[in-house]
């Protein structure tokens, strides 16, 4: 587990806020993904969920830093400067981006629940894909820590997924 996730609320903090969640589905612990990256928390803090959704939402308001199709990413800033890896399926780097719909790109500006991107998860799932979405900090370190939802499903952009403290 990184550093920075925490079983509960710390102690003193000056601000907390929740960050929604991008796909619906069952919460899963990074540490049950097959992306090594992820699983050893060399992305940040953050969570995972599996799910047969085809779709992935914008978790607050902000805009792409970075769309990375060959390997089914985005990376997105919030308004308030958090910075944030959504990433679907493990090893897809292979695929070169098939079956992968980004209608944004670098610079553009998204709202809650906008669509980031597409995926087709049964074709993924027939290429041995695995159908986990994982979100991750990549500027944990602002934070005191991060608190993953308790929930065991959560739906999109209507759950949060965890609580961010500072």
């Amino acid at each position: 587990m990184n550093a920075k996730q925490l079983q509960y609320a710390p102690d003193t903090f000056s601000k907390q806020f929740e960050t929604l969640t991008p796909f619906s589905g069952q919460v899963v612990p990074l540490a049950q993904t097959d992306d090594p990256f992820f699983k050893n928390g060399y992305m940040g803090p953050g969570a995972a969920l599996t799910s047969t959704s085809n779709t992935i939402v914008a978790p607050f308001v902000g805009k792409v830093l970075n769309v990375s199709p060959l390997d089914y990413a985005i990376d997105i800033q919030s308004k308030v400067g958090l910075k944030c890896r959504i990433k679907y399926g493990g090893d897809t780097c292979h695929l070169h981006g098939a079956q992968f719909n980004c209608a944004l790109k670098r610079g553009d500006a998204f709202n809650v629940s906008q669509t980031l991107f597409t995926v087709n998860s049964a074709w993924l799932k027939q290429q041995g894909v695995s159908n986990v979405c994982a979100l991750t900090l990549l500027n944990a370190n602002a934070l005191i820590g991060i608190v993953p939802t308790r929930q065991k499903f959560v739906d999109a952009a209507t759950d949060p997924l965890f609580t961010l403290y500072l």
